[in-house]
């Protein structure tokens, strides 16, 4: 939330007292916290000797099974350790969390904002409290119907894939490099003579790759590794202070002119932007232990349907680089070894507030895609969505004029957008 803070209209700052909270078991101050290994010295020896070989996106058969085999170890891992903490931290516990937060603060009923996973919160806590909520904004919506697994395509894609996150990705990189070319070099680094030029080198680079990966900063960067990099590093625009995985979108675009630079044969100067943390495995890394492996899962495999075997996953990947291409989300909820399931889920009826509901989505989300957005409004009883011409992930981390003002009408007054409202960008993702 402190990271959000600003994108927050100024109107509602004044007057909204605004209350955020760790959900339960994620860390943050939370007790007791979701942990699949005694410390941080053991969570970064098992994660340098179990996943430091594996490829940033598998493809091949043999890779393909040696990511879920490595992911099915941690998961059994965490189950082992921590599997009766991991079967009461469902969106619907956190949803009852919330409830006694409002009636410990007093307050008869709440204004509540969520952003990605915190929408589907969101659309959990309406329909389970409905006359505890006056107003509710969902801002780069997870369709509820695709997280609960109640869509035909439940028993062969995992969360995700049903989200459409891998599309979101995908189609945010292309519009990534067309707002490049478009800008020119002058505002964005990898520009080429044109959009569709600068879609043609980036091409061409992956292609290079493929065949000769080259070695920056003492990092080797291939086709695979720097197509993870930029689909993970596009949910923010400009760079966030203390977040290393929020560079933002010019520096992403000089790191892959550094990239151009080095398979072109040639020197890359040193005072450039460095090879981004994330091309190497994760480790943790906070100073008091709270392990970010196993957290998303013991929400997502605890409640969310999804393929129960290796062959399974290893279609559903298959299926979604079929159609999105190679992404990052195939493996995003790998539940293969997750053996929890939470006991108190909430997975619908989505119909049951009747509370008019802005949901707000911008058209190159590459995390909860436009697509998805569009699935939570109409699945709402009473949904309203705001389009946004703009780039990343959610309003809020990304702030638009428009859809401010819209949200402070809504929030203070209850006013909602008319029907088919659409905010413009405000300025080029490139501009600083």
């Amino acid at each position: 939330m402190p990271i959000a803070i600003d994108g927050f209209p100024e109107l509602v700052r004044r007057r909204f007292d605004i209350i955020s909270w760790d959900p339960r078991g994620m860390g943050g101050g939370t007790t007791p916290v979701v942990q699949c290994f005694d410390s941080e010295q053991a969570e970064r020896d098992f994660v340098d000797q179990t996943f430091s070989d594996l490829t940033s996106i598998p493809v091949s058969p043999s890779e393909l099974a040696q990511s879920i085999s490595a992911r099915t170890r941690l998961n059994q891992r965490c189950v082992r350790r921590d599997g009766r903490l991991m079967a009461h931290v469902s969106t619907a516990d956190n949803a009852r969390d919330l409830d006694l937060l409002r009636a410990a603060v007093g307050e008869e009923k709440i204004s509540y904002y969520g952003t990605s996973y915190g929408t589907f919160l969101g659309a959990t806590y309406i329909n389970m409290f409905p006359q505890r909520v006056r107003t509710a904004v969902l801002d780069g919506a997870v369709s509820p119907r695709a997280w609960a697994g109640t869509d035909r395509d439940a028993g062969s894609l995992t969360t995700f894939l049903r989200i459409g996150s891998d599309h979101g990705a995908a189609d945010t990189v292309k519009a990534f490099m067309r707002e490049c070319g478009r800008v020119g070099a002058a505002g964005c680094a990898f520009a080429d003579r044109s959009p569709a030029a600068t879609r043609d080198k980036w091409d061409k680079l992956l292609a290079r790759l493929a065949a000769r990966p080259v070695t920056l900063d003492g990092q080797s960067v291939d086709a695979r590794s720097l197509l993870a990099y930029v689909q993970g590093a596009l949910d923010t625009t400009r760079p966030v202070p203390g977040f290393e995985r929020f560079p933002g979108y010019v520096a992403v675009a000089q790191f892959v002119q550094r990239v151009w630079t080095a398979a072109q044969g040639r020197s890359v100067a040193s005072t450039q932007p460095p090879a981004p943390a994330s091309l190497t495995p994760a480790t943790a890394s906070t100073s008091t232990y709270t392990t970010s492996l196993g957290r998303q899962a013991a929400v997502v495999c605890g409640e969310s349907p999804n393929p129960a075997t290796p062959p399974g996953y290893a279609n559903a990947a298959r299926a979604s680089y079929r159609r999105a291409g190679p992404n990052i989300w195939p493996f995003a909820a790998l539940c293969r070894g997750w053996s929890v399931k939470s006991a108190n889920r909430y997975l619908g009826p989505w119909t049951t507030a009747a509370l008019p509901v802005l949901v707000i989505g911008n058209t190159f989300d590459p995390a909860t895609p436009y697509s998805s957005s569009e699935r939570m409004a109409a699945e709402l009883a009473n949904g309203h969505l705001l389009s946004v011409d703009g780039f990343g992930h959610t309003v809020l981390l990304n702030p638009n004029r428009c859809a401010q003002d819209h949200v402070a009408s809504y929030l203070i007054d209850g006013l909602l957008p008319p029907a088919g409202a659409r905010c413009a960008a405000d300025a080029s993702p490139f501009a600083q």
